[in-house]
């Protein structure tokens, strides 16, 4: 008697092998309080979910975040009033403006709770990758780009991107960190200017009074980082096939991260048209 023909694995369930997305319900509801982009995290899920894509994906669990692992970046005093200003909800502290907490990045009650808990997702996602579990870790609420070291930007009041990369590098000795954010990774650059182990690429819209008015071309990096920044300013009206050729011609084929944007002023419905056709031209593009 001849031995049953192996099932073949459907694409699903290998794809489910190599990616995992860091979900968990109360994630998603701390995300959906941050009061300049409300409830915008349960949409991109409920997008995921109703594009049938959660069986492509294993799910893991997000933690949070200690006050010691937030810190591996940004400074003391600044985590601090974070946590001050989160527990009371004042929005009229006058240490505030000095951290950037104001219109952007508003001092809201429970804010730290929710910097907290994405920069645990994207340390959680950085785990996996380092525990080779998996090939792809995805944790869509996060990218918050902007943030520095002692300064609230852009709706960004943590960045969860350099914590993710300096949990990688502690396994890994070189990390390439590649954006293509409609608006310039500014953080991240700054974070990552002068060090030869953390390359920086970013694809983004530069135009005069446009958000946030740094990554010209001739931003290459200080010290031992020179050369190791990489910008790519693009103007309005670029079409899919020149996006391409800048991307493939001059940029990495083999590592793609992208963040997603950390503003609102991209939200008119011309300029999601914009975008969407132009996802579609690039979606052939990526394998």
């Amino acid at each position: 008697m001849e031995p049953e023909p192996e099932a073949e694995e459907s694409p699903a369930a290998a794809a489910a092998i190599n990616t995992t997305y860091i979900y968990a319900p109360h994630y998603i509801d701390s995300c959906d309080s941050l009061s300049k982009i409300t409830r915008r995290a349960s949409m991109v899920h409920s997008l995921i979910a109703s594009y049938g894509l959660l069986k492509y994906m294993r799910v893991v669990k997000p933690r949070i975040a200690s006050m010691e692992e937030m810190a591996m970046f940004h400074t003391d005093a600044y985590l601090e009033h974070l946590q001050k200003i989160s527990e009371d909800g004042d929005d009229d502290d006058p240490e505030s403006v000095e951290y950037g907490l104001g219109y952007d990045c508003p001092a809201t009650e429970g804010v730290f709770d929710y910097a907290a808990a994405v920069a645990g997702a994207t340390l959680t996602a950085a785990q996996c990758l380092m525990d080779k579990k998996y090939q792809v870790a995805i944790n869509w609420p996060g990218g918050w780009h902007h943030a520095k070291k002692d300064e609230a930007s852009g709706f960004c009041y943590l960045n969860d991107a350099v914590l993710g990369i300096l949990k990688l590098r502690k396994k890994f000795d070189r990390v390439l960190y590649i954006d293509m954010d409609l608006h310039h990774g500014d953080g991240v650059e700054d974070a990552f200017s002068f060090t030869s182990k953390v390359m920086t690429v970013s694809f983004h819209k530069y135009s005069p009074g446009f958000f946030p008015g740094t990554g010209d071309v001739t931003d290459i990096g200080m010290g031992k980082g020179r050369y190791y920044t990489v910008n790519v300013p693009l103007q309005d009206g670029i079409q899919d096939n020149r996006y391409y050729h800048y991307f493939t011609e001059y940029g990495p084929d083999y590592v793609l991260e992208i963040t997603q944007s950390c503003r609102t002023d991209q939200n008119e419905p011309q300029r999601i048209q914009q975008l969407v056709n132009t996802i579609r031209g690039n979606l052939k593009n990526v394998i």
